[in-house]
């Protein structure tokens, strides 16, 4: 609880965070390696803080090709949107590719905080606002980097060369795990 209590503070650093109030909306969760926390057709009810480990989330095309969307590393709070919020079946997968530990948040319990304490409406909507960001930024690299230069953005942030399978990294990048490779011998 301490690393989320952290990470909400440093999302809002003059936010007053009850810890007993988070201990009880929050479940704790821990996964081995390549354990599902979300399969497909499965309606996601839940909001998760990657407290330790990572996440990749993942879809198919309509060609069975499969894609990497994001990797969720530690101190990431998210959920798989369209399905949380419409209570739909999610198109996408999440699964850990490292022993990872979550918190979980359900989302009945989501709205009750949401509804009864202002602190966490305030550090919801900041949450939210820096992850449509990300979001933009991200779209932003893709429309006007190469490929190459997505890859070498990679090297900022080491965890995705570190921890993250090279077909995943190139399908999050949009390339092929052929270039990703050439792109790699390079460095």
């Amino acid at each position: 609880m301490e690393k989320l209590i952290a990470y909400i503070q440093k999302t809002i650093p003059k936010l007053k965070i009850e810890e007993k109030l988070l201990g009880e909306a929050f479940q704790k969760e821990v996964l081995t390696k390549d354990t599902l926390l979300l399969d497909f057709g499965q309606v996601c009810e839940h909001y998760y803080f990657v407290n330790k480990g990572a996440l990749r989330i993942f879809f198919y095309d309509d060609n069975g090709e499969e894609y990497t969307s994001w990797i969720a590393f530690e101190d990431y709070f998210f959920t798989e949107q369209f399905s949380y919020t419409n209570s739909l079946p999610s198109r996408y997968a999440i699964t850990a590719i490292e022993e990872t530990e979550v918190l979980k948040i359900h989302k009945q319990q989501m709205d009750k905080l949401l509804q009864n304490n202002y602190q966490w409406q305030q550090f919801f909507i900041q949450n939210e606002q820096q992850t449509i960001l990300r979001l933009m930024e991200t779209i932003e690299l893709f429309q006007r980097q190469s490929a190459k230069e997505r890859y070498e953005a990679l090297f900022r942030f080491p965890a995705f060369i570190q921890k993250v399978k090279q077909k995943d990294l190139a399908t999050m990048l949009g390339m092929t795990k052929y270039s990703i490779s050439r792109l790699k011998s390079y460095k």
